[in-house]
């Protein structure tokens, strides 16, 4: 009856558009605003007779929407499409929440508005996303790079059980397990930026090499192994 009704008063207005135009009579409105009225006193009967009578057919789809529906469905259409594609907004709200609702968020809102990466564009659309959060979360909560790796950042985690909820495991090591079994292999890459560690390495390097014990102290501070130059040199190699 809602849809009924929507559709009577747009015949009204064009009715009383054409009156005004002397188009047609004025006894032609008349007789459809009875019928109107008819039909309005029919749905508060039957709404009172039964309150499950104005529920919309869902086989109706689209169709059964009033104009004013289908001005706010296109609204959030054009909502939806801006924050699926400008990952900025949603990057910065992810950092406002609090670790314990992480996963629900990503549960309820991330996945669905991303279709829950069912296609090419929306998987890349939402991995555009991880990596504007965790560019936004570095800039605004670390200030060293060691801090990244003992911080724990929340999109990581959103990523890793995003992975997991999805059984994205497989792709997940198909793109960056080449990378880690090359970092891995590469010795001279120098993953530890701890400069006691990297100062306690390049002795037992230099044992092994030569075979005999080094006038090189094994107990020492940050202060007092950053004074040598080599483990100045592997640390910057680290970071970068």
């Amino acid at each position: 009856y809602n849809q009924k009704l929507a559709q009577q008063l747009d015949s009204m207005d064009i009715k009383i558009g054409l009156l005004i135009q002397n188009r047609i009579t004025l006894q032609d409105v008349i007789a459809h605003g009875k019928h109107l009225d008819s039909l309005a006193k029919e749905k508060n009967l039957k709404s009172r007779k039964n309150s499950t009578s104005e529920i919309v057919n869902p086989q109706k789809g689209l169709k059964s929407l009033t104009k004013e529906g289908r001005r706010m469905l296109e609204g959030y259409q054009h909502l939806f499409y801006l924050l699926q594609t400008n990952p900025d907004y949603l990057a910065r709200l992810l950092l406002l929440l609090p670790q314990s609702k992480s996963n629900k968020f990503l549960q309820n809102v991330i996945l669905i508005m991303y279709n829950f990466g069912s296609n090419i564009r929306e998987e890349y659309l939402m991995l555009k996303l991880f990596g504007r959060a965790l560019q936004e979360e570095i800039m605004s909560n670390y200030s060293k790079p060691s801090e990244i790796v003992t911080g724990n950042p929340l999109v990581l985690k959103m990523v890793v059980n995003y992975t997991r909820q999805l059984n994205g495991n497989r792709a997940l090591r198909q793109i960056i397990g080449p990378l880690i079994e090359k970092i891995l292999s590469d010795k001279s890459i120098i993953i530890d930026t701890n400069p006691v560690d990297i100062f306690k390495t390049w002795r037992n390097q230099l044992e092994t090499e030569r075979g005999q014990a080094v006038e090189l102290p094994y107990i020492l501070s940050v202060s007092q192994a950053l004074k040598y130059e080599e483990v100045q040199q592997r640390l910057a190699r680290g970071i970068k």
